[in-house]
């Protein structure tokens, strides 16, 4: 009775054994023939005994009955040659998890592919072929492919751009810096930049000034940005650079991207141009003083003699010789007038109130004069925060805008109100003229459009607010007036 019994548990032992056997062989064989990647099964001269369906479509055919009997070397390696190599490292390693090498598909189109790779073996442990997977990495190598010529043509345009690239990110350090950059700033490698930070290389004069624009931009009140300011080199040398700059993310990290352009040369022949423009404008004034110096000294002088000598003859004249001394005193009242004309004249070339009293006093005389001489024009003149006086050449510039826009308006502008401020706000000193006349339309540079003869005042202006490193903004509207606005260094 045992042994029936035994033998009965043995024969359960053995369905279950089975089912679990068949059970998964269904899984095996579900998992081959759904898998979305080649599955091959070869013997150990590489012929093939079993592909799945994605093998079949893979390699161009349609089903895997089609490929059955032709060897891996048939379709794979380009040759024997592969396959041996192909062979030698399974035997070596005992399974390959990755071997590049071609695939040639029915139609005779060439893919490439990655195989894996392992060997099959007899319960003995004699090899008796392989088994694994192939799958198609053209697309792959295609994209690396035009991802690393994309590379190389992103590369060769940042390293032959005329301007310095940077990226800075982590607390302002630089991230990527590209050839141009390193030259401009002397050095050798990129290495003597990379991690360093950004306001290592700002000159300390100008720090205030970038840390300033770049929290506007941080806060979105400009982007991009572009202004100039002065770097240092490697030799503790300093040049200009205009920079761009803009935020942006790289690599999930916030990071702030852009150029310096080296200006050093442009600023050198700006700041050239200006001393050349002031020191003619320097002649100019000095002419114009001594022009006045000869006008008073030298015909005040003989105006004054020759009224002297006329009086004196009129002195003479009998009494009775009435139309003599109508005559005399005729004279005398031209040789008067004629003083006033060159008072006048002196007056506007170089006014002595400018060199012995200072702005102020000089604008409300020249005012108080065109009052007299021009009624139909009121002027409102301001003057706020002084408590000394500017230098010369900052009060002989305002001086000649006020004096050319004032003579601006009484010729083009039909103007009935003129608006002056003079407002002192360190460290600068801000001039506006403005008037309710009739405007003009305006060039982008604000120039007039029609360039009528007003232009050549308002270019005038522009060349001396320059010889000064200032700005002057002009705005006119048609029918609605023109308002100037200049500020220059207080001193």
């Amino acid at each position: 009775m045992d042994d029936i019994k035994n033998l009965k548990e043995e024969i359960l032992k053995l369905k279950k054994e089975n089912q679990l056997l068949m059970e998964g062989e269904q899984r095996y064989r579900h998992l081959f023939e759904k898998s979305p990647i080649m599955i091959y099964v070869t013997d150990r001269q590489g012929t093939f005994i079993n592909v799945n369906q994605a093998g079949a479509k893979m390699m161009g055919y349609k089903s895997g009955a089609d490929i059955i009997g032709s060897k891996l070397q048939d379709h794979f390696f380009n040759g024997t040659d592969g396959f041996k190599d192909f062979e030698d490292m399974i035997q070596q390693e005992g399974s390959i998890t990755e071997f590049e090498t071609t695939l040639k598909k029915k139609d005779g189109t060439i893919r490439s592919v990655n195989l894996t790779g392992t060997t099959r073996n007899t319960v003995l442990k004699k090899l008796k072929g392989y088994e694994g997977f192939a799958i198609d990495i053209t697309d792959r190598l295609e994209t690396a492919k035009k991802l690393k010529e994309s590379e190389g043509r992103y590369r060769a345009i940042l390293d032959n751009s005329l301007a310095g690239i940077y990226m800075f990110q982590k607390g302002g350090r630089f991230s990527f810096v590209n050839k141009r950059l390193i030259n401009m700033l002397g050095y050798d490698h990129e290495d003597e930049i990379l991690g360093h930070h950004f306001w290592e290389i700002v000159a300390p004069e100008d720090k205030e000034m970038v840390k300033k624009r770049g929290l506007e931009r941080e806060h979105g009140e400009i982007n991009p940005r572009h202004y100039q300011f002065r770097i240092i080199k490697k030799d503790g040398s300093v040049i200009w650079v205009d920079m761009r700059s803009s935020h942006a993310s790289y690599m999930g990290i916030p990071a702030a991207v852009g150029n310096f352009i080296d200006i050093t040369k442009r600023k050198k022949a700006q700041e050239e141009i200006q001393r050349l423009s002031r020191k003619l404008i320097e002649g100019i004034e000095e002419e114009r003083r001594s022009l006045a110096s000869d006008l008073h000294d030298e015909f005040g002088q003989a105006l004054t003699l020759l009224q002297f000598d006329v009086e004196f003859l009129q002195n003479d004249i009998p009494p009775e010789l009435t139309q003599a001394n109508r005559v005399c005193k005729k004279i005398i009242e031209q040789i008067q007038k004629l003083a006033d004309k060159i008072r006048n004249t002196t007056s506007r070339l170089r006014p002595d109130l400018l060199d012995h009293l200072g702005l102020i006093p000089t604008l409300e005389w020249y005012i108080e004069e065109f009052h007299s001489r021009i009624k139909d024009i009121s002027i409102d003149f301001q003057s706020i925060g002084f408590k000394r006086r500017l230098s010369p050449e900052v009060e002989i510039v305002i001086y000649r805008i006020f004096q050319e826009g004032l003579n601006n308006i009484t010729k083009h502008s039909n103007a009935d109100k003129v608006e002056i401020k003079l407002t002192s706000s360190h460290p600068g000193v801000i001039f506006i003229l403005r008037d309710n006349g009739i405007g003009f339309d305006q060039e982008k540079n604000g120039m007039p459009s029609d360039e009528t003869s007003k232009g050549i005042g308002l270019l005038s202006m522009k060349e001396r607010v320059a010889s000064l490193n200032g700005d002057i903004e002009i705005k006119s509207v048609p029918g609605k007036g023109t308002a100037i606005r200049v500020e220059l260094p207080m001193h």
